[in-house]
């Protein structure tokens, strides 16, 4: 939970209003940051991932916006170009790797000239690779300001970790969790099957 608050809360400063691509949305970080983005006012959410289910899912979390990753590279590029033509402000990347590369790629101007806005980038997650090619002119004319999630004091941390338990009893956000016998949990470690469940071990 902390790890979709902070960066968008505190990193990207979100403001109301502003639109929000959540670039791996369907794992459990990604569900998370979706309905975060829309706790904070964000105007309108764009979702990304391969899960079909799983992009119902975040549809009904209050995704505006989904993006299938798994088409052809081609046609997720206009998928991207198309949503960064319209104005993105917040990207919050579980990814990283070639789906990072493309969406960056995206936000390059086609025509000579500057950007017209900024896009506050925040690189939380690697799911899809922990290197990229970043052309320069990706920063000199995209308006794009990559970052991580920054230095953020322990009292801050604190403080959202009682709010984020507040939430959860309260019913204010929805995770699939899987519980999992602690005896089982060489199995489980090992699985590919999750698609955004959080395991929980129990004795």
């Amino acid at each position: 939970m902390l790890t979709s608050l902070l960066p968008l809360k505190y990193s990207a400063k979100l403001q109301p209003g502003e639109t929000v691509l959540v670039n791996g949305a369907t794992g459990v970080s990604g569900r998370i940051a979706v309905q975060v983005a829309k706790m904070l006012g964000a105007g309108k959410v764009i979702a990304t991932g391969r899960n079909p289910r799983s992009l119902q899912l975040v549809q009904q979390l209050g995704a505006d916006v989904v993006i299938d990753l798994k088409q052809p590279e081609e046609q997720l590029a206009g998928a991207f170009a198309a949503a960064a033509g319209k104005g993105i402000d917040v990207v919050i990347d579980f990814l990283w790797g070639r789906p990072a590369e493309l969406l960056i790629s995206a936000f390059i101007p086609k025509e000579a000239g500057f950007a017209k806005g900024r896009a506050r980038y925040i690189q939380s997650g690697e799911r899809a690779g922990s290197h990229i090619s970043l052309p320069g002119s990706a920063l000199r004319t995209s308006g794009l300001e990559l970052m991580g999630i920054g230095k953020i004091s322990l009292e801050t941390v604190q403080e959202e970790m009682k709010g984020v338990w507040n939430g959860i009893a309260a019913g204010r956000f929805y995770m699939e969790i899987e519980k999992v016998s602690l005896a089982d949990i060489a199995g489980a470690w090992n699985r590919n099957d999750l698609d955004g469940k959080r395991l929980v071990l129990v004795p």
